[in-house]
């Protein structure tokens, strides 16, 4: 009986360690899912689930594929971009947005040049006849007033903790950010021969204190 017992004892003990291995690669596998780097850009925190796109020539959003490149600027043009943020808590959040990794080659002029201006929305969702989650832009919760140069941006911050808190009802709510970057009218006429990458697009949340 106690040979019984014993055996018992080391069946459960096996059994508890396999279960938490499977619970522990479970919890990573879905809190990486968050933080893995999209084309063009990075995901930093794991409350949010974020889609990149870019307009294209007729003004209708794709998703953005490859580097936002500085030698496809042209002075005077704006190119248009957007997040599409989701929520995946219901817990308060704030997010930040900024640009890093500039080129270390770019003069100080095309500096001044390069501009970015930007708005952000809340979304209001809705239940689709077929039970599919639609969601309306509804609020301007912030905008830029104008561009804004590269070298007015402190260490690339475009905004670094924008409140949510108003506008979160649910542990899936929906945020996009219309932004554009391009070069200002006088922007220096050519910039070949830079490293051709903007640098990282960067958007992240942090739970609200």
């Amino acid at each position: 009986m106690k040979k019984f017992q014993f055996y018992k004892n080391i069946i459960l003990v096996v059994a508890s360690a396999l279960t938490l291995v499977a619970v522990t690669f479970a919890w990573f596998s879905s809190s990486s899912d968050a933080t893995f780097d999209p084309i063009a850009a990075t995901i930093e925190g794991d409350p949010i689930k974020v889609a990149f796109y870019q307009a294209d020539a007729f003004d209708a959003y794709q998703p953005l594929v490859g580097d936002i490149e500085l030698t496809e600027f042209v002075p005077g043009n704006f190119n248009k971009y957007k997040f599409e943020i989701t929520t995946k808590t219901a817990d308060k959040l704030k997010l930040g947005f900024r640009i890093e990794n500039l080129p270390t080659d770019i003069p100080q002029d095309l500096k001044d040049s390069v501009c970015i201006k930007y708005t952000v929305y809340s979304c209001t969702k809705t239940t689709a006849g077929d039970g599919t989650a639609v969601y309306t832009e509804s609020e301007v919760i912030a905008e830029s007033l104008d561009y804004v140069s590269l070298t007015d941006l402190i260490d690339g911050t475009i905004f670094s903790a924008l409140s949510l808190s108003n506008y979160q009802s649910s542990s899936e709510d929906r945020f996009v950010i219309y932004y554009e970057i391009g070069l200002a009218e006088d922007s220096p006429s050519t910039i070949s021969g830079l490293e051709s990458s903007l640098g990282d697009v960067k958007i992240s949340a942090q739970r609200a204190e």
